[in-house]
């Protein structure tokens, strides 16, 4: 006879994927939030009640696309929440609207309601995807990451958690080496790295997670999430590599991917290795690169280097001054030309807004401003320290000192207006009061000043008179001592390459 009471409803214990999947989550934050471990003295003090208070935890901010994936990670974070775990006490979640298809405002009103639902404040963030030579793909990530740092610094964040798991990883390594990306591009992306200007940490905590798992997660809690149709769209190589060439794989060899991602693993540790290599090899190349700044690297000790190490030297030198490497053949167009030509050639080698040039022994990287205009510019001082100057790229700054110092007279200064011009050829100029007035060029020369860095030096005129220019001084014929006075200065935006030592 068949029993009339309800049965107890069971709760089954979780599966082993969701157990690793919420292990790997816990693991990764708080490796993320450990500080550095330091060995107490002896005597510390070790009593509760003089111990200082802990801080409330910094917020966790989730990037929440509604996908399957993301939203697998956000009700994953509320399950450790709920499990009383400290660094999951304040959950944030961030949806960038990119505004690229015709569901998005749908799909952000989705994102808040779930985020409502399970009691996590989701801030919209609209972005502007402007392609600029890139393509869809790679617009819309900057944009997007772009979006993150800012949220996360508005927030106070102290982690950006993104929902990329071992799949997206295999995936980007294939994308990689497809296009030849060397070590760095085929290491795929770490579990986590500086962002936001090195303010937060991005940390990705599904990366040895597969996509299945994640995939058994939101189906087995029920959970809604946004289907998006482009990633069925095969025309784009992330979504062919995932719908037509892994699925071959699979079938040639089953569990692939985890032999896949310990691939990329090796991959990675050799990308950490060849970059604390050339971080060594970086800093003997910037030692004793006088007057100058990291901008500049000593040529002989360049020289000194494998050919492999030297392009790893530039990598990361470019790297370290924001600026992305170019393809191999540009740096070996950039090693052929500061080695191997003669030390008299002129060397120039662009790379986007920046260019390399060859000085002294130097190898040398500035920026290109494209924008400058190099008619007079009239300035009327009136007592101002400093007056930017941005046309120049730079600020003229005018210093008091005493009787006793040589400069000029402030009431001669503000009686006429001061203009900043370029180098019209054959001016003479006489800086120093025991020499004679000699051309610029000379000048220039013989203060070591490179000749593709002049044209970026303001001469101040007044009236007919040059009175000062941009690396050599004032003109000694028109300063004196008679009372206070005031000396000029030029100060550009970004260090200029001074003078410098063959090193």
């Amino acid at each position: 006879m068949a029993s009339s009471r309800k049965p107890r409803q069971r709760h089954d214990a979780a599966p082993a994927g969701e157990r690793r999947l919420l292990e790997s989550l816990r693991e990764a934050v708080e490796a993320a939030l450990r500080p550095a471990t330091s060995v107490l003295p002896a005597d510390a003090l070790t009593s509760q009640a003089r111990r200082p208070r802990t801080p409330p935890p910094a917020p966790l901010l989730i990037a929440f696309s509604g996908g399957r994936d993301s939203t697998a990670l956000l009700h994953a974070c509320c399950s450790l929440r709920a499990a009383k775990l400290r660094a999951f006490k304040d959950l944030r979640a961030v949806h960038v609207h990119h505004a690229l298809h015709a569901s998005a405002d749908h799909w952000a009103l989705q994102c808040v309601a779930l985020g409502e639902r399970v009691g996590v404040p989701v801030e919209v963030r609209r972005v502007l995807v402007a392609r600029r030579g890139r393509g869809l793909e790679a617009a819309a990530r900057a944009a997007r990451y772009e979006a993150l740092a800012v949220a996360a610094l508005a927030q106070r964040a102290a982690l950006v958690l993104t929902a990329h798991h071992q799949d997206d990883r295999i995936e980007t390594f294939l994308l990689q080496w497809l296009r030849g990306a060397g070590v760095d591009g085929l290491a795929a992306f770490p579990t986590a790295r500086a962002f936001a200007d090195g303010l937060v940490q991005l940390v990705r905590p599904f990366v040895a997670v597969p996509r299945s798992d994640l995939a058994a997660y939101v189906e087995r809690h029920g959970l809604p999430f946004i289907k998006d149709p482009s990633n069925e769209d095969t025309r784009l190589a992330r979504n062919a590599l995932r719908h037509r060439v892994l699925p071959v794989l699979s079938e040639m060899r089953p569990g692939f991917e985890r032999a896949a991602a310990r691939s990329v693993d090796l991959v990675a540790e050799a990308a950490q290795v060849l970059r604390e290599v050339a971080t060594g090899d970086l800093a003997d190349c910037i030692a004793g690169a006088t007057g100058a700044s990291r901008a500049a690297l000593r040529l002989d000790r360049l020289q000194a280097l494998s050919s492999a190490r030297q392009a790893l030297v530039l990598r990361q030198w470019l790297a370290q001054l924001g600026i992305e490497a170019p393809p191999r053949a540009r740096l070996s167009e950039i090693v052929a030309q500061a080695l191997c030509a003669r030390s008299d050639a002129r060397m120039l080698v662009r790379i986007g807004a920046s260019e390399v040039r060859r000085h002294r022994g130097l190898l040398l990287l500035r920026t290109v401003d494209a924008t400058r205009e190099c008619e007079g510019l009239r300035v009327l001082w009136q007592g101002e320290r400093v007056i930017e100057v941005p046309a120049w790229g730079g600020a003229l700054q005018f210093i008091e000192v005493g009787e006793g110092a040589e400069g000029f007279d402030p009431a001669w200064l503000r009686a006429a207006p001061l203009e900043l011009r370029g180098r019209g050829g054959g001016e003479r100029f006489k800086p120093n009061a025991s020499r004679p007035s000699r051309t610029l060029k000379r000048l220039f020369q013989d203060a070591g000043v490179p000749e593709f860095e002049r044209g970026n030096l303001p001469l101040v005129w007044r009236e007919d008179r040059l009175i000062f220019v941009a690396a050599l001084g004032a003109d000694v014929r028109l300063t004196d001592r008679d009372g206070p006075r005031v000396q000029l200065r030029w100060q550009p935006a970004s260090d200029l390459i001074q003078p410098a030592s063959e090193g």
